[in-house]
This record gives structure tokens, C-alpha cells and sequence, in this order.
């Protein structure tokens, strides 16, 4: 039997119990503040980013792993027969292309260990269900070649739909993706958003965030896998994370519900406040 070792990226998100069940290995995320660099999840965790935020006119930054912490990784798992990388979407961050080149760079080095990067085109919690579906089939004896055929047939059915209560930050961190109504928030529209194809895109405009979110119920109702594990995720908004799972347990009493935090990377750029809703379709 085969043994494959699963990483992805901090920015997935994966809540810790998780990672623990499943031998998943997280490879730290950086947010930049005032000149210091923090650990996604290691020395910094979502509610002290928001208090980082509010006490600082200047939006934090992020910045992916360089191939010096890749490569410490990758070298623990030497043990193994292989090594699969799923980093978060390549359209939005340098984590697929420098995972890889560290992947190159340590076979010509003669490292033994094949290693496979995979671009998931998917960011938090999108990304977290493909690192399961993988992590699940590693679990069984699965091949990393298999996993990744695996992971191919589901990515274009992950669905991620989630709403902000605010774009300024991901207007400020050039986060906006294929976001076309920039200036509603002047006029109190707020866009669900969806990501798709490794970039966020707009989906539809309402006037009421409550509404909004409510609404993920039917997208779930509509459109989700049911034996799918389901998440909630919110920026410090557990109130209107437990209303949404509340709204789909009433409608199928025995889903698979689970309300986590965004992480401090894509949390800069949500804003407090948001909340989102990810499932397999």
C-alpha cells in the first residue's frame, strides 16, 4: 500500500482538528504588519489579526512561503513514498510556482521523494475540501497520481459563495478578482461573491447582508453534494455564521455542518464581518 504524504497552505484554512484526523501538513502562510512577519497559525491567529487591524491605519500585507520553508516541509516527509502539494489558486498567489520550483530544485539536489504540486484553483475553505477528498483517499492507500485524477473530476464543483460587508480592504490589497461593481458600496449594495476558475467573481448585487447570507441556504439547498461536508466560515461574525447553519439544518437536519474561521491571509482582505458558505456541488 501506498503512503502519500498531503500538504497545502495555511490560506486553506483547515481547521486544526481536521489536520490532526487526516495527517494533513499546513505550510505557513506570512502576514507582514508594521514591519513584522507572522506565521499564519502558528504565532498568529484570526482574532489577533482583527485587533492588529483596527489598531493600524496601514492594511496589513501577506506573502506566500519562499522555497526555504517549502523545502523544510517537504524534507520531514522524506519517510514517505510520495509528496503532494495542493497550494492555493496560482491566479491569485506565487505558491503553486514556488512549490514547484522547490519540488525541481530538490530532485536535481537527489532527494528521493517524488513530489507532486497541484494548483486546486481555490483559496480557504474551497481549497480545504479538495485537501480532504485527497488527504481521505491518502488515508486508503491512494497513489498521488490517482488522488490528482481525483482532484481534477471535483475542481470545477467546488462551491464557494460568501458576501462582504465591505470591499475596501480587498480594494486596497488588489484582491478584487472579477469584481465589477467596485463602487456599490456607496450606494449599501453589497455582491455575493463566488470563486470560480482561481478568482473571485461577482454573482449577484442585493441591498441587505442579512438577506444575503440567509440565501446561502438555498444555494446549499440547490446546489450541494449531500453527503458533502459543509462549512460556514466567517471573519469574526459567529452570530451570522451559527444563523446560516441553522437555516440548513431546519432543511436537512442531519447535513454535515461546521462554522470555522477565515484565517488571518484571506481574513485581511474579507474584512471583519464576512461570512461564507463552501460545499462540494
Amino acid at each position: 500500500m501506498s503512503s502519500c504524504k498531503i500538504f497545502t497552505n495555511s490560506i486553506s484554512d483547515m481547521p486544526v482538528w481536521l489536520t490532526q484526523k487526516y495527517n494533513i501538513g499546513i505550510i505557513p502562510d506570512i502576514v507582514i504588519s508594521q514591519g513584522k512577519e507572522y506565521f499564519c497559525g502558528i504565532d498568529l491567529q484570526p482574532l489577533q489579526l482583527y485587533d492588529m487591524m483596527r489598531s493600524s491605519e496601514m492594511l496589513p500585507s501577506t506573502s506566500h512561503p519562499n522555497e526555504y520553508i517549502y523545502a523544510s516541509y517537504f524534507r520531514v516527509a522524506e519517510v514517505y513514498d510520495e509528496i503532494l502539494c495542493i497550494t492555493v489558486t496560482s491566479l491569485m498567489s506565487g505558491s503553486y510556482q514556488t512549490s514547484s520550483q522547490t519540488a525541481r530544485s530538490m530532485e536535481v539536489e537527489g532527494f528521493k521523494t517524488p513530489i507532486y504540486i497541484y494548483d486546486s484553483q481555490q483559496v480557504s475553505y474551497g481549497l480545504s475540501l479538495m485537501v480532504l477528498e485527497a488527504a481521505k483517499m491518502a488515508e486508503k492507500g491512494m497513489t498521488a497520481t490517482q488522488i490528482i485524477t481525483h482532484l481534477d473530476s471535483i475542481r470545477s464543483k467546488i462551491g464557494v459563495y460568501f458576501c462582504l460587508q465591505t470591499l475596501e480592504n480587498a480594494k486596497k490589497g488588489g484582491r478584487v478578482g472579477e469584481i465589477k461593481s467596485l463602487a456599490a458600496g456607496l450606494l449599501k449594495i453589497l455582491p455575493i461573491l463566488t470563486f470560480k476558475n482561481g478568482t473571485v467573481k461577482e454573482l449577484r448585487l442585493v441591498r441587505n447582508f442579512q438577506k444575503a447570507i440567509l440565501g446561502f441556504a438555498d444555494y446549499y439547498k440547490q446546489l450541494a453534494k449531500k453527503d458533502s461536508m459543509v462549512f460556514i466560515f466567517h471573519a469574526n461574525n459567529e452570530k451570522d455564521a451559527l444563523r446560516v447553519k441553522q437555516s440548513i439544518l431546519q432543511e436537512e437536519p442531519d447535513a454535515d455542518v461546521y462554522t470555522e474561521w477565515i484565517g488571518p491571509a484571506i481574513g485581511i482582505y474579507a474584512g471583519e464581518g464576512a461570512v461564507g458558505i463552501a460545499f462540494i456541488e
